[in-house]
């Protein structure tokens, strides 16, 4: 055996696996529907044997699933939270970014199972302390209204990543419910402000 041929395996691995969850999420597992496996990994270009390997059963894939998700929220929530002006301007940054994953977000509150005791539930826990951090400096610097939590955010996040099917053009329609939500959840303080969270909000 080469001494390159175990990193080619490796690689091969985390190929397929990412070419499972990108068939997972075009066929609508994420959202609960009753997807056959087979056609999973007929879509992602793999045996049914190799889906069965990296993911024995539909749980073990929508853990995946969920751990993907939560990892992208997190590293969004981190860099709104290191980057933004104000703790409303995190919140509009969190929201924004967020948005562009839209397509990869499975969520509990979009019928997948929430799970406690997995590595799904560890980085749900630090997307939470993270949000709680970016909601606990927008009460310090009197931009964010007393009775918005991490989870307002996040539930409304998770809201905007569905589209309406109905409605056409859904990233400006989004846009616009942004703008509205981070108008509602901002104090009168935050919003007379001159600072960068002022301008993102005139838009």
């Amino acid at each position: 055996m080469s001494p390159d041929q175990p990193k080619k395996l490796r690689s091969d691995a985390a190929e397929n696996a990412e070419r499972v969850m990108a068939a997972a999420i075009r066929a609508g597992l994420g959202v609960g529907r009753n997807v056959p496996l087979a056609q999973i990994a007929a879509e992602a270009g793999v045996g049914i044997g190799t889906l069965y390997r990296r993911y024995p059963n539909r749980a073990a894939l929508l853990e995946a699933l969920q751990l993907r998700a939560y990892r992208l929220l997190l590293a969004e929530a981190e860099d709104a939270l290191a980057s933004g002006a104000s703790g409303v301007d995190s919140i509009e940054r969190y929201l924004r970014q967020s948005f562009q994953h839209r397509d990869q977000l499975v969520l509990p509150l979009h019928g997948v199972p929430n799970t406690e005791g997995t590595e799904s539930a560890r980085v749900r826990d630090q997307l939470k302390a993270v949000m709680a951090a970016i909601i606990e400096r927008g009460h310090a610097d009197g931009t964010l209204r007393p009775e918005v939590t991490g989870w307002t955010v996040v539930r409304f996040g998770a809201m905007l990543a569905q589209p309406m099917t109905n409605v056409p053009g859904w990233a400006e329609s989004a846009a616009e419910q942004r703008s509205v939500f981070i108008r509602g959840i901002t104090t009168p303080a935050g919003l007379a402000g001159d600072d960068e969270t002022g301008s993102e909000l005139s838009k």
